[in-house]
């Protein structure tokens, strides 16, 4: 047997693995990306379960595929009051579930997997939904999520420094936060530029405002983790640890960006997050 390989290998290939993936399915259609986000989305029911219950594959679980799922399918069909209404009868009913077998603590947290998975997965299909402008949003966030993570650790590993929360996440500096929102900010300017008719400063602020969301959702999500004493949620992604380990931060900016095109253009939420004059 050869020697394995070394951890940075793991990590590097399997990260552009699931990049060329991503954005192969998200390129090619709204239901092509449906399936991506269905798929991720049971990655993180099965997470969650083993989270919170110590059970990745029991009744809950099959209670939350079938909420999320269809879920992911009524916001395709366009009717994002049905999308809505699965997720909350979802989690409603695992809260119930719970409570017969778990206590109330449990099935309070048990339910919160069900919104938690649900509703980013309803945002960011919606937002792919815009004819026009859905793929290159999704592309937007896919970048700025993706650029705050690598150069958050970057910075971090290079300069060091002050720790950010050092009771949730020891490794988490101020370089790395600093390092990881101003280089959304760039990455943000440099695309603007590429898809034009868009201000060039102000999604600029967008980026640096949805590069904080980022970095919140990973805060989070590692307090979540410390408080059930959970280090990786799984080795589903060699080299990275499970799905809800990759994706927190593009959870919270799934919220805020699907935020912002209800609030601008619910019409076109694509454009919402990308036209600025």
């Amino acid at each position: 047997m050869g020697r394995p390989y070394p951890e940075w290998v793991l990590r590097v290939t399997s990260a552009l693995v699931l990049v060329a993936v991503a954005l192969a399915l998200t390129y090619v259609s709204l239901q092509a990306f449906a399936f991506l986000i269905t798929v991720f989305i049971a990655a993180m029911a099965w997470e969650w379960g083993r989270m919170v219950r110590g059970n990745g594959l029991d009744l809950v679980v099959a209670v939350q595929l079938a909420a999320t799922g269809t879920a992911a399918w009524a916001t395709v069909q366009g009717c994002l009051g049905c999308a809505l209404f699965a997720v909350f009868a979802g989690a409603m009913a695992v809260f119930l579930i719970c409570s017969l077998s778990e206590g109330r603590a449990q099935a309070w947290w048990s339910a919160a997997g069900v919104t938690y998975a649900g509703l980013p997965a309803i945002a960011l299909i919606w937002i792919r939904g815009d004819a026009y402008y859905g793929w290159l949003a999704i592309l937007y966030i896919f970048i700025i999520v993706w650029t705050t993570d690598t150069a958050a650790y970057i910075f971090g590993r290079l300069i060091g420094g002050p720790k950010l929360a050092p009771s949730i996440s020891p490794k988490k500096t101020w370089a790395g936060l600093i390092g990881g929102t101003l280089s959304a900010g760039l990455v943000g300017s440099i695309f603007a530029l590429w898809i034009g008719e868009t201000s060039v400063a102000k999604l600029a602020l967008l980026s640096v405002a949805l590069a904080l969301a980022a970095q919140f959702g990973d805060l989070g999500e590692s307090a979540l983790k410390r408080s059930f004493g959970t280090k990786d949620t799984s080795r589903l992604i060699p080299g990275h640890g499970g799905v809800l380990d990759r994706i927190d931060g593009l959870i919270f900016v799934a919220f805020a960006a699907a935020l912002l095109g209800w609030a601008v253009d619910t019409a076109q939420p694509g454009r919402a997050l990308l036209v600025w004059s």
